[in-house]
């Protein structure tokens, strides 16, 4: 039972994590998109990923962001995809590995 509810708390917070993430990535990068040449589904995958071009489309931006927001990392992405992962494996969700 205990790791019944421990597996939904790791699932809780890595949800709540992932969502943050997303909402961090929708204060930043519409304005990034806007003033660079970069499209939305371009911009898309640096939700998960800092690649060259989503570093290049932040550092050239040199927009007016809300809240002054200017970078952002999809290391807190990762963090709530692990969580929410080890909460779903504890809880039974997922298939587990045989002994």
């Amino acid at each position: 039972m205990a790791r019944l509810a421990l597996g939904k708390w790791l699932g809780l917070i890595g949800m709540l994590l992932v969502g943050g993430a997303i909402a961090w990535w929708t204060l930043l990068f519409p304005t990034v998109v806007e003033n660079t040449g970069l499209s939305l589904g371009q911009a898309l995958p640096c939700i998960a990923s800092n690649s060259d071009i989503c570093s290049l489309a932040m550092a050239i931006c040199g927009g007016n962001h809300l809240f002054g927001i200017r970078h952002y990392s999809p290391d807190l992405f990762w963090v709530g995809a692990v969580l929410t992962s080890a909460g779903l494996l504890a809880s039974g969700v997922l298939p587990q590995a045989r002994r």
